[in-house]
């Protein structure tokens, strides 16, 4: 079978976010392509490229850096620009997830530009979702929202309900940070009625793990729980292992809330499992935030230390301002200390001075 008939096949298993099943034919249509043409032929470009999507989608953010560059690199040569600037960006956002935000910002907003200056107007929109989401991550809430309406708007004009109802997740969560849960809960309720009129499994288990955390934050534990767990189960069935961690640590977040910390505990150590797998550094960060309160109040007052030093020497290293913020919010609590830090970022300061911390 011919590289092109195979890469359509794949976008098809894609679609239906079976990630797995296309990289197993995508593989075999690198291979084809290989037979089919020079190295450094659009086929191959466009495989290596799919490759490295899956993998980012199931958390191997370090191959598909890789992947990604690889095919940067030969869309270059090749003088395929549009290829090029599509690869950097994927290669952008996994090294975000490997903590190097702001060299991941600087090249995301290159490419924007890029993107504009050709007129690509699906580029653009996806770059300043990009952008939307690394902003989020550098602490800049509001810098975040403005950029995720920015790329809605694209997306709109586009027609691309797909892009529009990731805009909406993305605010979400951006809302959420603030402490707008009402907005945070509208707008993943929104993305969620837009994935499932699209079939969109991999973006209805995002917006059932939203829901679910804008529920615990407004304290609708059990309508929370059930979203989460939904979540966690489609996650699983697609294979997504960092998002399938993300979830684990909201529902171990959830249940220290409701006073079931043994669980809870659980929950954050099979989340900080999956984050040390997938080598993403601000889960990690969030699954020590939760490990440190769970011992602190099991009363394992000799152990939960290190994992609250960590974290804050982590968001430290990363310069990773909100996680920073709640690492030493905790801090406060548990060791003396400050949390102003919030100030100086532009968001509401988590509520209360005991724990357990109900982290957004």
């Amino acid at each position: 079978m011919d590289a092109k008939t195979l890469i359509t096949r794949a976008q098809y298993q894609s679609g239906k976010s079976n990630y797995a099943g296309a990289a197993k034919i995508l593989r075999a249509a690198l291979k084809a392509a290989l037979k089919e043409e020079a190295p450094n032929n659009s086929l191959y470009i466009e495989c290596l490229t799919s490759i490295a999507d899956t993998q980012r989608m199931t958390g191997n953010y370090r191959t598909a850096a890789e992947n990604y560059a690889k095919a940067a690199a030969a869309a270059t040569e090749a003088s395929i620009e549009d290829a090029a600037l599509d690869a950097r960006l994927g290669g952008a956002l996994s090294r975000r997830a490997l903590g190097h935000w702001q060299d991941a910002l600087n090249d995301i907003t290159q490419i924007k530009a890029r993107y504009e200056e050709l007129g690509d107007h699906a580029g653009a929109a996806f770059s300043t979702w990009a952008l939307a989401g690394t902003l989020r991550v550098k602490g800049d809430i509001n810098g975040s929202i403005e950029a995720f309406n920015a790329a809605e708007g694209i997306f709109n004009a586009l027609n691309d309900t797909s892009g529009t109802g990731y805009c909406q997740c993305g605010l979400g969560g951006a809302y959420r940070m603030k402490g707008l849960y009402d907005e945070s809960l509208q707008c993943y309720t929104n993305a969620g009625n837009i994935f499932s009129s699209n079939k969109d499994r991999f973006g209805t288990a995002y917006s059932h793990c939203g829901i679910g955390n804008a529920l615990r934050m407004k304290g609708s534990y059990s309508d929370g729980l059930r979203h989460l767990n939904t979540a966690l189960n489609m996650y699983g069935k697609i294979g997504d292992t960092v998002s399938s961690a993300y979830t684990l640590w909201s529902i171990g977040m959830l249940k220290l809330m409701v006073s079931d910390v043994i669980s809870g505990e659980g929950f954050f150590e099979a989340a900080a499992a999956r984050f040390k797998k997938t080598l993403d550094v601000r889960g990690s960060i969030y699954a020590d935030l939760g490990i440190c309160q769970a011992r602190y109040l099991h009363r394992h007052l000799g152990q939960y230390k290190r994992p609250l030093q960590r974290a804050v020497k982590n968001a430290g290293v990363y310069s990773l301002q909100l996680e920073g913020c709640h690492a030493l919010k905790l801090h406060s609590i548990m060791e003396t200390g400050t949390a102003e830090c919030y100030k100086t970022i532009g968001i509401r300061e988590l509520q209360g001075n005991s724990i357990p911390l109900n982290i957004p």
